[in-house]
């Protein structure tokens, strides 16, 4: 094979090496042109001394040696038209023979090469990992912790088969050094963290040998924890973050005995099934692509141009596995159609384009089949380019950008054996849990899907929990000071203090909104009544105009809100409106305007507008009774939830599970086998260790395999049942309820070891709806403006996601429910694998004019930052255990007006599933210009 990087300038010069040779040395200059540093000159040279270079030498300069025993293999860094940055990669130049071997006694070996550990510490520093160069069979011959106050650094000696050492942190601290005997490996690991100027630091390390032997640094703190090696493994490196010390840590365990290469079993989903073609035009209109829509093995059944001088449309017809259209473009032009036959699909693309109103515009098209039938439109042009498809694949949709006209166009080529995976797929394989709770009846593919990052306000005050005993927060909390506080979830991802946003949200401008109501009522009370009078005067033209208005937008959005999935909500309503401001405004002053306005005379000695709840709750009864389409139809409705879908009130007395596990399904039993497993395996926490904190078992309980596993498995299984009568979406939607329910019964249990099985869900989603409601209605005509103010604070009370457990392979999309704002990412795709290297691999694709950062946040928190040339692809990794049981929420940065940067334009979120198979990610993300 060969590698190949850069572009077609220059000179070419060719140094062949012979027989025993190879190369060991890289010199590299590095200078500014155009405002980008380029590589100026390169020199290698071999193991025979011969020498090979290019270019011009300049003042900055480095060197690169290989290490004893290796040879260049290979390279990475950036290029476009030249070379821009330069690594070299060192290979063995041997193939390496194992250098440990296993003891007698060893109960087994590892079934796979490698592992990657729970980690520990904080988002801080750079991020670093031995992974690439650990494997099985390698002797560790000595650890090195460098310590104070902190731990400063770490050193890991390799010593066979091949000698490395792996540094990392700073060069602080003092050496302490345990030097391994024959046959002795490192088992397990004590970490302590804490803070140190704001930052998370590790505090603190032992690690513990199979000998018994430890080594240990720095100073104890409260919050600790630890990993132990899975029989048959050893510590052989380690990942984390770091700077002059370590900030974050995990361990690398790699087999005792060296784990030859099985076959691989293909995935279901690969990432190679899908090619994207160079793109023809210019960087105008919007932002589209087909890429979320298309199903692998799909047929096209025809195409249509519609063209007059320029392209105007271009609309794809997919006949099969279900029909659809692919439409961009305008309405203009003269429509063209090919209709495609058996065992044709399209193989080449050609476009031609020009200027209209100084903007790039697609000016003509032509499509071919592998048939040689062909279509085209429009007018040809001197500028033009074509793209074909690789050997065995079809076009399957496009992207560009497009308005009235198409302004740009690519292909999107799909691999023509290939076959999509579906949601129905039979995954029999996962009935039994790692708890051995095996579950019988419809099983298909665990999804994240779509519904669950819809949110059902602008943002949720976030929940929090108090610490355990050791300082550590429940799955999915992270720690706020002296307190544990929710992960922003997929409905809520934008971290803004106390609170999370919408995908998309402004922190900054969701508190002034807030700040702008509470001055509004203060400005309505300095005019001395001014807007008062005005109401008076309109009154009756205003409570007609307003009522008919508002009454509208309530009823049509009602029944979406009703069926959107919320968070559990505080006790009382007054709990969220406390926090916002003095509870007399919301006891006295709020009804006495809200009746003023309605022209209703005041209740004696009344503190809430209980004749203004009364009507809100009667328009809800009425839509719930006759608006909503799950309810008219009681046989659909009740294969799953009786009255639960619609979150009807408490009076009402329906449990959110009760009636399923009364009828005869095959679910209904499940849930409720699931139900009682789930207060048993509380009690038996609660039970087994009696004097033990609340906190302490809810942090136990967050990660039991009863949460992590089987809540999960049970109840995506029954979404089996329900796509047999609703809609995909539907089905989603009530199976994010009832995990939703579970988690209130898990707190329930783990709080008071009492339970209402789900009841202060519908309860409390139900009173929220009402006061939103009830507020935005009054908000148009309420002359102090509180009303307003009020439903700036009135918001759900968010906790963190829960119940996902271990997702099935399928695309970003379908699997992982990854979701564009904007046109930032518009476009992005890609596959994830349940089994796999513990590898997060972003392959940022530019197609703007502009150099942009991308911030990558993980619940609500910035990890890290990715610096993008304009038109350069850069490829960024991480481990998903660093990641795991979090959403992953992308925006950018890019220069704006005046050249200032800002971060408008768009986002990218989805979640990061565990794994005990490994898992691994792949995404192209697409960063348009917007």
């Amino acid at each position: 094979m060969t590698f190949t990087h850069g572009g077609s300038g220059g000179s070419d010069q060719t140094l062949a090496l012979g027989v025993g040779e190879y190369i060991t040395f890289m010199e590299a200059h590095w200078g500014e042109k155009d405002g980008h540093t380029r590589i100026f000159y390169l020199n290698f040279v071999t193991s025979a001394g011969n020498k090979l270079s290019g270019g011009s030498t300049t003042d900055s300069s480095a060197t690169a040696t290989a290490p004893a025993g290796f040879q260049l293999s290979g390279f990475f860094g950036r290029d476009g038209d030249e070379i821009d940055l330069l690594g070299a990669i060192w290979a063995n130049i041997e193939k390496a023979d194992s250098g440990t071997v296993a003891p007698a006694d060893l109960s087994g070996s590892g079934s796979t090469s490698l592992n990657l550990s729970e980690v520990f510490g904080g988002p801080h520093g750079n991020e670093f990992t031995d992974q690439p160069s650990a494997a099985s069979g390698q002797t560790v011959g000595s650890i090195t912790v460098r310590a104070g106050d902190r731990v400063d650094g770490l050193t890991l000696a390799i010593t066979a088969p091949t000698a490395m050492s792996f540094s990392h942190g700073g060069s602080g601290g003092t050496d302490n050094t345990l030097a391994l005997g024959e046959y002795e490996y490192i088992t397990s690991m004590e970490v302590h963290w804490g803070q140190k100027d704001g930052h998370t630091r590790i505090f603190y390390l032992n690690f513990v040998t199979s000998s018994g032997n430890s080594i240990s640094g720095g100073t104890q703190t409260d919050e600790k924890g630890s990993v132990t090696a899975p029989d048959g493994y050893q510590l052989s490196g380690f990942f984390g973050r770091d700077g002059d010390e370590i900030d974050r840590l995990g361990v690398v365990w790699t087999s005792i005995t060296v784990v030859e290469a099985a076959p691989v079993e293909a995935p279901e989903v690969s990432d190679d099934d899908i090619q994207l073609s160079a793109v023809f035009g210019g960087p105008h209109g919007s932002a589209f692509s087909d890429i979320n829509s298309i199903v692998l093995g799909q047929t096209i059944g025809g195409i249509t141009i519609r063209a007059g001088e320029r392209v105007d449309a271009v609309t794809l017809h997919v006949t099969a596995p279900t029909e659809t259209y692919y439409a961009h473009g305008g309405t203009g032009g003269t429509d063209n159609t090919l209709t495609i036959g058996t065992g044709e699909y399209i193989t080449s693309i050609e476009a031609h384009t020009g200027k209209k109103n100084d903007h790039t515009r697609v000016f003509y098209l032509n499509i071919v089949t592998n048939l040689g039938n062909s279509i085209s439109g429009g007018t040809q042009t001197d500028a033009k380019g074509s793209a074909t498809a690789p050997d065995g694949f079809q076009l399957s949709g496009l992207f560009g950008r497009s308005a009235d006209e198409v302004d740009e166009i690519g292909a999107i080529w799909t691999r023509i054996s290939a076959r999509g995976v579906l949601l129905t797929d039979d995954m029999s394989k996962g009935l039994i849990s790692n708890s051995n709770f095996t579950t019988f009846g419809t099983t298909i593919r665990n999804w994240v899907g779509q519904t669950i990052s819809e949110a059902s306000d602008s943002a949720c005050y976030r929940k929090t929990k108090p610490f355990n005993s050791n300082n550590i927060c429940p799955l999915g909390y992270g720690k706020d000071d002296d307190d544990c506080i929710t992960q922003c979830p997929m409905a809520y991802p934008v971290s803004c203090g106390d609170e999370c946003l919408h995908q998309n949200g402004d922190c900054a401008l969701d508190k002034l909104k807030k700040i702008f109501s509470v001055i509004a009522v203060a400005l309505n009370v300095a005019t001395d009544g001014v807007f008062g009078e005005i109401l008076t005067t309109f009154k009756e033209v205003a409570l007609l105009v307003n009522c008919a208005t508002n009454m509208i937008k309530v009823i049509k959005g009602l029944l979406k809100y009703l069926t959107l999935i919320h968070d559990t909500a505080p006790d009382t309503d007054q709990a969220l409106l406390d926090a916002a401001y003095q509870s007399d405004v919301v006891l006295v002053d709020l009804p006495v305007a809200v009746c003023t306005c309605l022209g209703i005379q005041v209740p004696e000695g009344a503190k809430y507008a209980d004749n203004v709840i009364i009507v809100v709750e009667n328009i809800v009864k009425e839509v719930i009774t006759n608006g909503d389409e799950i309810t008219s139809d009681k046989q659909t409705f009740m294969n799953f939830l009786t009255n639960n879908v619609t979150a009807v009130a408490a009076e009402s007395d329906v449990s959110n599970l009760q009636d399923l596990m009364d009828s005869n399904s095959t679910c209904g039993w499940e849930l409720k086998r699931l139900t009682d497993r789930v207060i048993s395996a509380v009690s038996d926490i609660h039970n087994s260790t009696p004097n033990a904190a609340v906190d302490d078992i809810r942090v136990t309980v967050s990660t039991s395999s009863t949460v992590l596993n089987d809540i999960p498995m049970v109840t995506n299984n029954c979404m089996g049942e329900l796509l047999d009568t609703k809609t995909t979406e539907a089905a989603f939607e009530t199976r994010d309820l009832i995990r939703k329910t579970f988690g209130v019964i898990v707190d329930q249990l783990v709080d008071t070891g009492k339970t209402d099985m789900g009841k202060s869900v519908s309860s409390n989603d139900y009173m929220l709806s009402i006061a939103n409601m009830g507020l935005s209605v009054l908000s148009t005509f309420d002359p102090t403006g509180i009303s307003y103010m009020a439903s700036q604070f009135i918001q759900p009370t968010c906790g963190p996601t829960s119940f996902i457990g271990e997702i099935d392979d399928g695309t970003l999309y379908q699997a992982l429910g990854l979701t564009t704002v904007g046109q930032a990412f518009l476009g992005s795709y890609g596959t994830w694998t349940k089994a796999g290297d513990q590898i997060v691999n972003l392959i940022f694709e530019s197609t703007d004019s502009k150099d942009v950062t991308v911030v990558v946040h993980s619940g609500g928190d910035t990890y890290a930052q990715v610096d993008v040339g304009a038109g350069d692809t850069v490829s960024w990794n991480c481990t998903i255990p660093e990641l795991q049981d979090k959403t992953m929420y992308l925006d950018r940065w890019r220069p704006g007006l005046f050249g200032l940067p800002g971060t408008g334009g768009g986002s990218l979120l989805m979640w990061v599933p565990r794994s005990t198979e490994g898992g691994h990610i792949k995404m192209h993300v697409r960063i348009n210009p917007s």
